[in-house]
């Protein structure tokens, strides 16, 4: 169940971020955590979208992520910046 839930989530956000770099080529690719420190500690813009629930956001997340649980995946247009350069980071507490 676990393995079909993860699959489908991926499916779905492979599909956003093609929908939104429309007419731009789409770049999807796993980041260490060291590649995420350094990104965030260059000046350009990145989004950190945190997918994991609400209450294990509020326990503890990378500074500066939104909170997007996967159960709201429908409404994360409204979220993502409007320049489509910018690089857009997902992260979630792993599956098993």
């Amino acid at each position: 169940m676990r393995c079909k839930i993860f699959t489908t989530l991926l499916i779905c956000l492979g599909c956003l971020l093609l929908a939104a770099t429309a007419g731009a080529r789409a770049w999807i690719s796993d980041l260490t955590t060291e590649e995420l420190k350094q990104r965030l500690d260059q000046p350009r813009k990145i989004v950190v979208v945190d997918t994991r629930t609400a209450q294990e956001y509020r326990q503890g997340h990378i500074s500066g992520a939104i909170n997007i649980p996967s159960s709201q995946f429908e409404q994360i247009a409204a979220h993502l910046p409007e320049n489509k350069e910018t690089p857009v980071v997902f992260y979630c507490r792993g599956y098993d």
